[in-house]
Order: structure tokens, then sequence, then C-alpha cells
């Protein structure tokens, strides 16, 4: 009896000592496996964690890069409005939708408000003029100039017109091309057309006449020929006063004003520079029209200059007095020169529709009426005090020559109206006689 129950009693205790080896058991697979949930599901976590930081810091990297890109084009922008290319300035914010925000948007609002702020210009219309310039006074006004006199009386110097252009700009002048002031329909006829500017601002337009370099000039102190650089633009060569030929960025004007609109492009209407007046007689740019190869080396740089913003414009052939231009003009003098100017210098420079009458003189009757019907619709004279006037199917247009002879003989007038003399004059002239 005895032994019976102590072994019951012993049997006992091993079934509870099984079951707490059995819960103990299950105690630690299930904390075990609960602890590697919980450990897996804090590492998943944590990934997630490490992906979402990554990601973000992949969104600031690109809204960094997408708000370098917003800078620079708003800088682009503010370069088109400077130039007066509103619309291109607009479709230019506008141009990338995965950069386009609010700070955008009020881009072009702002743009859009200075447009609308934009006045009707009513004013006069000013056109001046220049030839080639004096580069070396010293041989231009020497003792073996060929024609210091008529140097002094009728050419502007480099200094004086490097001193001119920020002053013109001072004074509101803003460089057009005639186009942006005229209309003429398929019938010919000429009517004005309306011009908008920022409220100060004047229309300018410019002409260099005789853009040719004949020989004895180029021993004087002028220009010799104009190139293409090496950085494709259009640079002036000269002889300095040593017989040495120079590439030179200020010898002549066109490369003169083409850098002066890269540093100030509101001296630029939508990119307008000026009107190369050719004669034929004198050459190209410095080159010879009836010989092929020299033919083909104008071409390409007038081809250039158009790019440019220049326009080029008949300024006749023969730049003769006698038949040709002058009190005794006659009507087969003025066909015969531009009969010589179509066959020898627009192969190169293209038609237009401006004539720059030679000595600026201004034909009547049937001499004038020949030029409307060969297609000149703008004929360009000389005369300080006068404004544009349409005359049936055509426009006089007047213009001022900024020169020695001006300065001098007309200066409260300049001074009233483009620049004070002067702040501009070169001390290195000769006494005006």
């Amino acid at each position: 009896m005895v032994i019976g129950g102590s072994m019951r009693k012993k049997t006992k205790r091993i079934k509870r000592s099984v079951a707490w080896m059995i819960a103990l058991s299950l105690l630690v697979i299930t904390t075990s496996v609960g602890g590697f949930f919980f450990i897996m599901s804090e590492l998943e976590r944590n990934n997630n964690n490490n992906n979402n930081n990554n990601n973000n810091q992949a969104e600031i990297e690109k809204e960094k890069a997408r708000e370098v890109k917003r800078v620079e084009l708003i800088n682009e922008a503010n370069i088109l409005v400077s130039g007066y290319y509103y619309q291109e300035a607009i479709d230019l914010l506008k141009s990338n939708s995965d950069i386009y925000n609010d700070k955008m948007k009020n881009e072009v609002k702002k743009i859009e408000d200075f447009v609308a702020e934009l006045k009707l210009y009513t004013g006069r219309t000013e056109q001046v003029f220049f030839h080639s310039l004096i580069v070396y006074p010293e041989l231009a006004f020497g003792p073996n100039s060929s024609q210091a006199q008529g140097y002094n009386y009728w050419m502007t110097t480099e200094l004086e017109f490097q001193r001119m252009l920020p002053l013109l700009m001072e004074r509101g002048y803003v460089l057009v091309r005639i186009s942006d002031l005229y209309e003429v329909d398929a019938q010919g006829n000429v009517s004005g057309k309306e011009l908008y500017l920022p409220d100060g601002k004047r229309p300018l337009l410019m002409s260099v006449d005789n853009v040719g370099y004949p020989e004895v000039r180029k021993k004087e102190g002028f220009a010799s020929r104009l190139i293409i650089d090496a950085n494709n633009e259009v640079t002036a060569v000269i002889r300095n006063p040593q017989g040495v030929e120079i590439e030179s960025r200020t010898a002549e004007v066109f490369p003169i004003v083409d850098d002066f609109v890269k540093e100030h492009p509101e001296f630029s209407y939508r990119g307008a520079k000026g009107m190369l007046g050719i004669t034929g007689s004198w050459g190209v740019m410095g080159y010879d029209p009836k010989i092929a190869s020299e033919a083909a080396t104008a071409k390409e740089i007038a081809d250039r200059l158009k790019e440019l913003g220049w326009e080029f414009v008949s300024h006749s052939y023969t730049h003769a007095d006698g038949k040709y231009f002058s009190e005794d003009s006659t009507l087969e003098g003025v066909k015969e020169d531009t009969e010589l100017f179509k066959k020898w210098i627009v192969p190169i420079i293209g038609d237009s529709n401006v004539f720059i009458a030679p000595f600026g003189i201004t034909l009547k009757g049937e001499l004038y009426q020949y030029f409307i019907d060969e297609g000149y619709t703008f004929y360009l004279n000389v005369d300080r005090r006068s404004q544009p006037k349409i005359i049936g199917k055509s426009v006089l247009m007047p213009r001022i020559n900024l020169d020695g002879f001006v300065m001098n003989k007309d200066k409260a007038y300049i001074t009233e109206h483009f620049f004070d003399v002067d702040k501009v004059y070169d001390s290195r002239r000769p006494v005006f006689q």
C-alpha cells in the first residue's frame, strides 16, 4: 500500500516536470519566434525608413537641380526682356513643365505687367550716320594725309564714337530698324507702324556710308577690310602706324556696336544694329566684287553681319556727281548707276528697299520716282532738322551726320538732342577751319 502510493506520487511529479518542461519549451519557442518576427519587423521598418530617407534625399537633390534651372531660365528671360524680346521671354519661362511652379508664374506675371506699361512712341524719329572711323588721328591728320581737312570735316574718330554710344543710351535712344517703324503692303503702299517702348525710350536709326575702304585710306588711319575672326565675330583689320596689319575690335563701327550691345542689350530693339551703305565702285567691305574669290568672301561676311543684326543698303555704285548725283543728274545717269549696282553688288549683299543718296542729295521728279519704281521705298538724304515724310509709295528720310563738321557748326543742336559735344569731341583733331 505504501509502495503503490509512493509510485503514484512520483509519477505525478514527473508529469508535472514534463508539463513544465513542455510549457517552458513552448514559452521559449514562442518568445524566440516572436522575437524573430519583432526583430525582422524592426529591420524592415528601419529599412523602410532608410529607403524613405534616401527617397527624400533624392527628391531634395532633384528639387535643387530644378531650382538651379529655374534661376538659369529667369536670368535668360531677363536678358531677353532687356532686348525687348517680351513674348520670347515668357515662352522661355513656360518651356519646361517640370520646373514651372508659382515662382515661374510670378516671373511671367512681372513681364506681362511690364508689357502692359509700354508706351506708344509718338515723338521724333532720328537717324544718325557715320563714315569709316578714324582710328589713328596722327595719320589721318598728319602731314602726309591726302585730305586732312576733309577728314576733319566729315569723319568721326574711333574715340568719339565710343564716347557717343553710352551718352546716346543715357538719352533713352534705342537702335531700331526701318521695318520697326514702317509697313509696306503687297501693293507698295507705306504706312507708319506702331512701336511700343518703355517710358523714356526713343528709336534711333543708324547707318554707315561708303563701307569699302579705298587703298589711300588704308595708310591714313582707317580700317583696311572686315573679316570673320576666330570667334565667328566680324572684326576690322587695320594697318597701324608702324605699317603692320592687325585685327581690332575697335577699328570700325560694327564690332564696336556689337560689343556694346552685348554689354547693354537695352540699346538694341530686338537685335537691331544699323545699315551698311555700300558704294559699289569702292568695293564691298574691303573686297573687290569683280574678283570671284573676293566676292565670295564678302558675301560670307555680309551674311554673318546680317545674323548679327546689321542690314545692307545701296549707297549707289559710282557715288559720283555730274550726270549721276547732282543738280545735273540725268535719268540715263541714275539708270546706269543702278544697273551697275544690281550687277556687281546685289549678288553679294542681297536686295534692299533702302537707298542712301550720295552727297545727301534729294533727286526730284522722274529721277526720284525712278528709284521708287526700282523698289527703293526708303530714300535717305541729309537734313538735320526735318522728319521722315511719306510721299506716295515712298518715305523721304533725313539723316544727321555726327562728325567734325556738325559738332563744330551745330554744337548746340547736337548737345540738345543727342549728347554733350564737349564730352565727345576728340582733342587730337586739328583746329577746325
